[in-house]
């Protein structure tokens, strides 16, 4: 089965059958419409913000936890001067997506907290994302922590679907050989690549974004067959496959001691990003002292 990009329209019906695709909360579309324009204003981005009280104070204290490393910020207007519209906005989605999470509330006491693990992972995985596009030229960090932010959100559909599914994509991340998807396709006729392709478009994000989600496990393919030099897509699958390898995905949603596509790929992922094993090690170090993943621990 090949990307949601491949899809016939029949296809694609057949394999959202039953699957409801969130939109964007109004907040969301606000700030992107307001992000549009020419000149953006950035008081307008924050009195946007500070209308929910309840998201501003979950923005204020993401943006004075030890990742962002700045000095004590008490207000969105100061917020949005200091760090930016495009970095308030992430924290905005990253926020308006976790609390999209209550759709799970019919599950098992085992299952909700492999949920809120998987929650937690995501953002650890959006967080590394930002800090390894730091390090390469062509590549915006800040569409690197929205595709490690949304390239796992066709899980919680998923898990809200099929009552089987942790079980399954457990199961898929045991496979020495494959995707891991086809694990998936198999039972479900579907995947969450696919699914999680569709809620990046739903959600208005970047195309660059949505490309890589529906592509993000065919990365052995990509990476063992000489992909084109700085291909701005493969590069950011790339990131995201070290992110996800650092944050621990494997052991999140596989219950797996060892990453078996990491392993495949990693050399030439490494590779094609021009990154040493000293590189690699740096940005591990640096992932670390940030706490990404040290959750699992």
């Amino acid at each position: 089965m090949g990307t949601a990009l491949e899809l016939a329209q029949e296809d694609i019906e057949d394999m959202l059958k039953g699957i409801i695709i969130p939109s964007p909360p109004q907040i969301i579309a606000d700030l992107q419409l307001e992000m549009a324009m020419p000149d953006p204003d950035m008081s307008a981005i924050a009195s946007l913000i500070t209308k929910d009280a309840a998201l501003a104070g979950s923005v204020l204290k993401v943006i004075n936890s030890p990742f962002y490393s700045v000095s004590s910020i008490n207000s969105i207007q100061q917020a949005v001067m200091m760090l930016g519209i495009n970095t308030i906005a992430n924290l905005v989605t990253a926020v308006q997506l976790r609390e999209m999470s209550v759709y799970a509330n019919d599950m098992t006491e085992e299952n909700q907290l492999v949920f809120n693990r998987f929650w937690d992972s995501a953002e650890d995985v959006a967080k590394c994302c930002m800090l390894i596009a730091k390090r390469i030229s062509y590549l915006e960090p800040d569409i690197a922590y929205m595709l490690g932010l949304f390239h796992n959100t066709g899980i919680p559909l998923l898990i809200h679907k099929y009552p089987n599914y942790l079980s399954v994509i457990s199961r898929s991340y045991q496979m020495n050989e494959g995707r891991t998807i086809d694990v998936e396709n198999n039972a479900f006729n579907t995947n969450h690549a696919v699914i999680g392709y569709y809620v990046a478009r739903s959600w208005k994000l970047p195309n660059i974004i949505s490309q890589a989600i529906a592509d993000h496990h065919n990365s052995r393919h990509i990476f063992t067959h000489q992909p084109e030099a700085n291909n701005e897509k493969i590069a950011y699958i790339a990131l995201l496959k070290i992110a996800e390898h650092i944050a621990g995905i494997h052991l999140v949603l596989g219950n797996q001691e060892t990453d078996f596509e990491w392993q495949a790929i990693h050399t030439d992922v490494l590779d094609y990003l021009h990154f040493t094993e000293s590189d690699y090690e740096d940005i591990v170090c640096d992932a670390q002292e940030l706490g990404i993943g040290n959750y699992l621990l």
